[in-house]
């Protein structure tokens, strides 16, 4: 019986002991793994620590290789109108930016992406400051600033207006000895600006013709010459409309149409010397007729019209109060056959 149960106990020891055995087993292969895991670990953040950091170094080093852009003003000669300004960039120019006097107005003139490019910029007369910002492709930005002197008085452009030519019309002029004329802008009273653009950017005169409106009305003119100086002036102006003369010849007979869309007043005739009128005092007189038709017929050899048409608008001069009217002179040889 005893030897029974001492065999029992050993087998039981050898089972704990093989049970031991295999948990410490188990144990140093998870350790073994853990360690290995965490060498894997730490070996993979030192790589990318490394590959990172080589970016960024490379990244920086790219960055400090790409220089900002640069502008070059030549020294002026004394007495200079212009200045030279020269932009250069690695990676191609995005814009150049001029202010003129800390103005808010500026210039700005895009050159998408051109390596180098030279201004020729006119100098405003007197005393100027110029600053000018050149931006690359890459949003770098690189200004200057240069005090700037043109002796000499500022020219701006002269206006006037030409009133003769009739028909409710006036001419505006635009000239400048020593620059070219832009643009003209005109306006009535407040109501919105018209602009006249020149065709030939050469042109140092640019005219327009303009419609008078009926009526007294104030006319505001502005005109810029190449320089962006400008002139403004007002005038007030009475706007009329002067008689229409028409003359035909048909065959043996010479037609007279007059009109005006206030009626006439009178109308003075004379025909190769023989005078007529169309007045109050003939019996079919209508002041407020728009429109009078005659006709006469021809002599033999020269024919001589002159047509005298006296409207009922009136205008104020300084004069005093005036009917506009139209004269028409014409002449015509006819022979009878």
């Amino acid at each position: 019986m005893n030897q029974i149960l001492l065999t029992d106990n050993d087998n039981s020891k050898k089972k704990n002991t093989n049970k031991n055995i295999n948990k410490n087993s188990s144990n140093d292969i998870k350790k073994i793994i853990v360690f290995f895991s965490v060498v894997i670990l730490v070996f993979g953040v030192a790589i990318g620590g490394v590959y990172g950091y080589k970016i960024i170094k490379n990244s920086k080093e790219k960055e400090i290789k790409i220089s900002k852009p640069t502008l070059t003003l030549p020294e002026l000669e004394e007495g200079a109108e212009e200045i030279i300004v020269i932009a250069e960039s690695e990676v191609g120019i995005s814009k150049i930016i001029y202010t003129w006097n800390d103005e808010e107005d500026v210039l700005v003139k895009e050159l998408n992406g051109r390596k180098k490019q030279e201004e020729i910029v006119e100098i405003p007369f007197g005393e100027n400051t110029l600053k000018i910002k050149v931006i690359d492709q890459n949003g770098q930005e690189t200004e200057t600033v240069k005090e700037l002197v043109r002796e000499g008085q500022e020219e701006k452009p002269i206006i006037t207006i030409d009133e003769t030519i009739g028909n409710g019309k006036v001419k505006i002029i635009a000239t400048d000895e020593n620059n070219k004329i832009k643009y003209i802008t005109y306006k009535w009273n407040d109501e919105e600006e018209t602009t006249v653009e020149a065709q030939n950017e050469e042109d140092n005169t640019l005219e327009a013709i303009v419609d008078v409106k009926r009526g007294k009305n104030t006319l505001t003119i502005t005109a810029v010459n190449s320089n962006g100086k400008e002139e403004t002036i007002q005038k007030m102006l009475n706007g009329v409309n002067n008689p229409i003369i028409k003359v035909t010849k048909r065959e043996d007979k010479v037609y007279m149409t007059i009109t005006h869309d206030m009626g006439f007043k009178k109308i003075e005739f004379e025909i190769n010397g023989k005078k007529y009128n169309y007045d109050e005092n003939i019996s079919d007189y209508d002041p407020e007729k728009q429109e009078i038709e005659l006709y006469f017929n021809l002599i033999e050899g020269e024919n001589t019209v002159i047509i005298k048409a006296i409207s009922n608008e009136t205008i104020e001069t300084e004069e005093g109060i005036k009917n506009t009217e139209t004269i028409y002179r014409g002449k015509n040889n006819y022979i009878l056959e």
